[in-house]
């Protein structure tokens, strides 16, 4: 029986040691993203460049988390809930990696936007809404992982709504300048493509939560201790 106990009690500490790495990728994820929009509005290429460098870290660590949960599952042989638990660890982590990725590609336009004309920055001031929101939402996301929330998760299931609503006014108005003044297509084009990867960012804080809430349940099964501390 004390054996038992001692197998249960070294699961958990793997399964809270997933939780603590998925909340560092979290916070780099998080900074990838405000630094990529920031080099975006602030015509700034080396922090665009830091973004893009950055990337690899965020990399490393979805590849030691997914190898952390192998090898929980290969050595404790985990029950039904609590491997379920880790298939959820493992989703998340897919989400927080194509965050970072869309990151790195507003990183990259901002490089290549940084020379560009002062119509196109001010086209750019378009876009602000839509990023604050999305930054925002990422940011309670985390949180949420953070505590356990299931309650703010549940109303951050709404929020790609309103990203996309952005999403869709940035259109319309690049569209119209396109129209107006063809020699602007190539730079628009790429704030479509800024507005393109903030909309995906919502769709995988949208993911995200849903995640939260499956896994909040399974994580206070098993013992994990909620944390509202945030990673640096």
């Amino acid at each position: 029986m004390q054996q038992k106990a001692h197998t249960f009690t070294k699961f958990d500490d793997e399964l809270n040691s997933i939780r603590a790495h998925i909340l560092e990728m979290s916070e780099l994820v998080e900074i990838q993203l405000r630094q990529s929009l920031l080099a975006l509005f602030e015509a700034n290429t080396v922090i665009a460049r830091q973004v893009v460098d950055q990337d690899y870290s965020v990399n490393q660590l979805e590849v030691l988390i997914d190898s952390l949960c192998v090898t929980a599952i290969a050595r404790e042989q985990p029950a039904a809930s609590d491997l379920q638990s880790i298939v959820i660890a493992t989703k998340i982590v897919v989400h927080l990696e194509r965050i970072g990725d869309e990151a790195k590609k507003i990183a990259r336009i901002a490089e290549r936007l940084a020379q560009q004309t002062q119509l196109t920055k001010q086209r750019l001031a378009g876009v602000r809404l839509a990023a604050q929101l999305v930054q925002q939402k990422l940011a309670e996301v985390i949180d949420c992982f953070a505590r356990l929330d299931t309650f703010t998760a549940y109303k951050l299931l709404g929020s790609e709504d309103l990203i996309n609503e952005e999403f869709n006014v940035i259109f319309r108005d690049l569209i119209q300048s396109m129209t107006d003044d063809p020699r602007t297509i190539t730079s628009s084009l790429e704030i479509v493509f800024v507005a393109k990867a903030i909309e995906r960012i919502g769709s995988h804080v949208k993911h995200i939560s849903k995640l939260v809430i499956d896994a909040s349940n399974r994580y206070s099964a098993i013992q994990f201790t909620p944390s509202s501390t945030r990673l640096c």
